[in-house]
Order: structure tokens, then sequence, then C-alpha cells
């Protein structure tokens, strides 16, 4: 008997526990689906609204000392990602490697571009770089690790040629007044280095000469050659 008492009372604390869990999400669950339902509005229209941004502008890091002293290390830059042209995949021209161009780089622009050295990454690597960098805030991007900002020095079909750190454009000396110091006095010679004396170069069509402001220590074109207009980005607009 007492097991069947037992049974009977274990029953009905369990019945009951059953139509309070119940009452509770009845009562709870509209409401649940409402705020969530709200949060999936705003999370959606807060990414259309970023993707829009992002399709005519950039901000990144300067990843970099490379461009002392026009940006430090980290310092917040704005590219214009429409200043030059319009990229669509697949509708991409073979002479321009762009779908629309509007204008092209001018010697002294800062160029946002893609580094020449690093293996393209593959489709998987391109398609979850945006969203996880759009999830994080910004702080996992895998996308601003394959891009270098530096200046043109150099336009399509010239002669660029460096003597003793100065800069010369088909023979003659190029007036920079944005390189505003050298920070290794030295003056290395060919033989050690191609640093301050480089041999006179052709530039090919539709590519440019892109140097570092810091001349000294730069990563640049001395190291991979003029670019072409493809990998170009945008145009750095500000700070």
């Amino acid at each position: 008997m007492s097991n069947i008492k037992w049974n009977v009372l274990f029953k009905k604390v369990k019945d009951f526990l059953f139509l309070f869990i119940y009452s509770i999400v009845s009562i709870i669950h509209p409401t649940v689906k409402v705020i969530l339902k709200k949060i999936s509005l705003i999370l959606i229209i807060t990414f259309v609204l970023y993707s829009i941004i992002t399709f005519f502008i950039r901000f990144d890091r300067m990843p970099s000392e490379t461009m002392l002293e026009t940006f430090e290390k980290k310092e917040l830059i704005t590219t214009s990602k429409l200043r030059y042209a319009i990229t669509i995949y697949p509708f991409i021209s073979k002479l321009t490697e762009k779908t629309f161009v509007f204008s092209t780089p001018k010697r002294g622009d800062i160029v946002l571009v893609k580094d020449p050295k690093i293996r393209k990454k593959g489709f998987l690597n391109k398609f979850f770089a945006y969203p996880l960098y759009f999830l994080t805030l910004g702080r996992i991007n895998k996308m601003e690790n394959n891009y270098i900002v530096k200046r043109v020095i150099g336009l399509p079909n010239e002669s660029i040629e460096i003597i003793d750190k100065t800069v010369y454009i088909n023979g003659e000396p190029l007036n920079e007044p944005w390189l505003k110091v050298h920070l290794d006095k030295r003056i290395l010679n060919k033989e050690s280095s191609y640093r301050d004396n480089f041999a006179p170069y052709i530039i090919g069509y539709n590519e440019y000469f892109l140097l570092s402001d810091n001349r000294d220590y730069g990563y640049d074109s001395r190291n991979f050659g003029s670019v072409s207009f493809g990998l170009i980005n945008g145009k750095v607009i500000s700070k």
C-alpha cells in the first residue's frame, strides 16, 4: 500500500510541475518570440546598412610603419573604394581588370592595394572573412592581412630610377613634398641594396610603381615591382 501511495504522490507532483512549467512557457513564449524577431530584424538591417556603406568606403588600421610620417601604425584610415573603379565579378575587363573605370590613380595618391606577394586566398576564405569581420565587430579581420597602403610614384609606361635616394621619372628628378624625412642617412650602393639606388625600370601598361613614405624601411615596388590597376582597391581619402 505504501508503494502505491508514493507512486500516486509522485504522479501528482509530476503533473503539477508539468502544468506549472507549461503555464510559464506558454506565458513567456510569445514574448520571447517577439524579442527574437526584433533582434533578428535589427541584425539584418544593421548588416544590410553596413554592407551598403562598405561597398563605397572601407575602414582599416594602418598595418605597419611603412608610411611614416604620413600615417602612424594602427592609425585609422578611410579608403574610397569607388574613387577609381568598380569591380564586379565575373564581369571584369581584360584591358583594365575592372568592371567600370571612373578615373585612374594620380602621382602622389595614397592607395590601398592587394599585396602582390601574398598568395590568393581561396573562395571559402573570402566567403567567410567578411561575416567573421562583421560578427566580431572588426576584432577578427582576415581581409586586412593581404592589403598594404602605399603612395603612387610611377605611372604607366614611365621610366623610374632611384639615385642616392632621389627618384627620377623619365630622367628628371621628382619633387616629393610628402617625403618629409629619411630616418637612415646612409646611402647604400646597388651592390648591397636597391633601397637607395634602383636601376632604371620601365613601368608596364596599366601598372603603377608604388613607394612607401618611410622610404628607408618600406616594403614596396622596389621589392615586388609595379602593380596592375586590378590590384588597387581604392584611394585613401582621409585619416
